[in-house]
């Protein structure tokens, strides 16, 4: 890095207090969970070593004199080493400092960063507490609207998110109707109406408790359905036409009501579902006839509700054993131990291959979908649950499927927490960031690294969210949650927000075609090391095992600095690997500082 760019990122981390608290007339902490992190880390400090930085945290920050330091990743050196151990004894002397006066004005620990003394609030105590920075834990803010309510449903706020190729989030919401949020729009037209409503159609129905996909035009398809419980007529496809704003029915039905049933999007522009509430048959959807025809070789039956279903770039589908139990935010699930994966064999049939018995259940977990560019290609996680089993995850490589698949050991998380109805979010990074899941507010989210396999604690989730609550990547690199009777969202930055300058997406084609080149142009582009595709999340009761972040192959055109030339995925047909349709695209730095997306559509 170059001198000038080290002494910038000096000055804007020794100057992280400064975003932090603001003194007039006395010192107020702007951000709560901030304040929270730093007192709490005080008064449970007993060593000087207590107040240095603990476990694993961003690999790409830097420390505020230039070096990295203890929160990650060191040159292999003896000269960075001398000046690592020389940092580290100034820090513990100052920490030293500071524990004397907390101990000798506030035996019983202090209750406000009011309580620091003038003298202690200068450059080398801000130095102490960098590490508890936002570019470290990121930031929870609330959307300043709240979700309204105006159907007929007796509940507050939202159970289902999809995110629009226009950069609208549709909400089917707990009061059983539909409603668009525009998460750029603070004021109050932020909410609006689509221009109908599925259940106010001929023969319609709630949405409520359905599956949803976007299909490769980019308007999304829902299906089952019918409310808070099973409803024989729910049996429709319903689409959502973005930028009509409208629904429409599918040409026909499928062959029996679904309730909380799981919708995957196949690779060859179909849909594949599968039963729900009441076992039963497949059917597929295809968008050339906007119809559905059964679909056999179904003989599993599934004990969860929206059983995880995940498209292998095999063209399998891999069940991941997460689901619904029962569904209801307590008791009474029924296990399964077995997962197996799903070969189609032709048009409208397939079969399934069971894999090794796993050694936990993870009924009300969640999994998602890793996908890297070296081995293992093809990686599902799964976490959470409940009983035993939530407050650890496993791992399998499903790179390459048969009998003798199976999962990793259940491995406990590093913060000791049970998460039962957790969300997942695959972050433009890479990243796995995992929240809610727990009764209680200010609950403990963490952001996992598929590459290290460490986990990073961040800033605490204001709200409780577990029951019926979902959580979307947005354009802006952000995460926003919301949930049933809570009318608040909330937005999660991750800490690549506030770790230097975002790059930016100047250029770039509306379509791209499975794998051809494309050019991609950044006034950052020297610095850009990686493009990704991420497909848009629609999630209902905190699953969507549709997620998928893809790296894209770049080269720097050093002809045209300004210009990447970016080879878009292939895979073959069909396309599982990157289905036909409409993808966010982040350009990522080499300090792994993701752009806003910009919406492409691959063909």
């Amino acid at each position: 890095m170059a001198n000038k760019e080290k002494q910038d990122r000096k000055k804007t981390d020794n100057n992280y207090w400064n975003d932090a608290v603001e003194v007039s007339p006395r010192t107020a902490v702007r951000d709560l969970d901030l304040h929270r992190r730093i007192l709490t880390r005080i008064n449970n400090a007993v060593r000087p070593e207590d107040l240095l930085p603990q476990g694993p945290v961003v690999a790409h920050a830097e420390g505020a004199d230039g070096l990295i330091d203890d929160h990650g990743l060191l040159p292999e050196d003896d000269k960075a080493a001398a000046e690592r151990e020389k940092l580290r004894a100034k820090r513990l002397d100052i920490a030293a400092e500071f524990l004397k006066f907390r101990d000798a004005r506030y035996p019983l620990g202090l209750r406000h960063i009011d309580e620091f003394s003038k003298e202690l609030l200068d450059a080398r105590f801000a130095d102490l507490f960098f590490h508890l920075g936002n570019q470290f834990f990121g930031s929870w803010s609330d959307f300043p609207v709240d979700i309204p309510r105006r159907g007929p449903g007796s509940y507050n706020g939202v159970i289902h998110a999809a995110v629009c190729k226009t950069g609208k989030v549709l909400f089917i919401t707990a009061d059983e109707t539909t409603l668009l949020w525009d998460p750029g729009n603070t004021a109050a037209g932020t909410f609006e109406n689509p221009t109908n409503q599925p259940h106010l159609m001929p023969n319609g129905y709630s949405q409520l408790c359905g599956h949803h996909v976007f299909l490769s035009n980019g308007d999304l398809l829902s299906v089952g359905g019918g409310g808070y419980g099973y409803n024989s007529q729910a049996r429709a496809g319903y689409k959502f036409n973005p930028d009509t704003k409208t629904w429409s029915r599918t040409a026909n039905d499928m062959s029996e009501a679904k309730w909380y049933p799981t919708a995957v999007a196949l690779g060859d522009e179909r849909v594949l579902v599968t039963c729900g509430d009441r076992g039963g048959d497949m059917d597929v959807y295809t968008e050339s006839t906007n119809s559905f025809t059964p679909f056999t070789g179904d003989d599993r039956g599934f004990p969860n509700l929206y059983p995880g279903m995940h498209l292998l770039p095999s063209h399998s589908i891999f069940y991941s054993r997460t689901g619904w139990g029962n569904a209801g935010a307590g008791g009474n699930p029924t296990n399964d131990s077995r997962s197996a994966y799903f070969s189609i064999t032709g048009t409208t049939t397939g079969n399934w291959t069971n894999i090794q018995n796993a050694t936990s259940n993870r009924t009300k977990g969640m999994s998602v979908m890793i996908l890297k560019n070296s081995p293992p290609y093809v990686r599902v996680m799964a976490l959470g649950g409940v009983g035993g089993d939530q407050s650890s995850y496993e791992v399998a490589d499903v790179t390459a499927l048969s009998g003798a698949t199976s999962w990793s050991a259940p491995i406990p998380f590093p913060d000791g927490i049970n998460r039962s109805l957790a969300s997942a979010v695959l972050l433009p990074d890479g990243n796995v960031f995992v929240g809610g899941g727990t009764t209680t507010t200010n609950s403990p989210c963490s952001i996992y690294n598929p590459t290290t396999g460490a986990w990073s604690a961040m800033a605490n989730l204001p709200s409780a969210r577990n029951y019926h609550s979902v959580a979307v990547l947005l354009p802006s690199g952000q995460v926003a949650m919301a949930g049933w009777n809570n009318t608040k969202i909330e937005l999660f930055s991750p800490p690549y927000m506030f770790a230097g300058p975002r790059p930016v997406i100047s250029g770039a084609p509306g379509t791209v075609h499975h794998g051809r080149n494309f050019t991609l142009t950044s006034p950052n582009a020297e610095t850009i090391t990686k493009v990704v595709l991420v497909r848009p999340m629609a999630v209902t009761h905190q699953t969507d095992t549709e997620q998928k972040v893809i790296e894209m192959a770049n080269v720097h055109d050093h002809a045209n600095p300004d210009q990447i030339t970016v080879t878009a995925p292939n895979g073959g047909h069909p396309h599982s690997y990157a289905q036909k349709g409409h993808y966010m695209m982040f350009a990522i730095n080499a300090s792994g500082i993701p752009s806003v997306a910009r919406w492409v559509f691959l063909h």
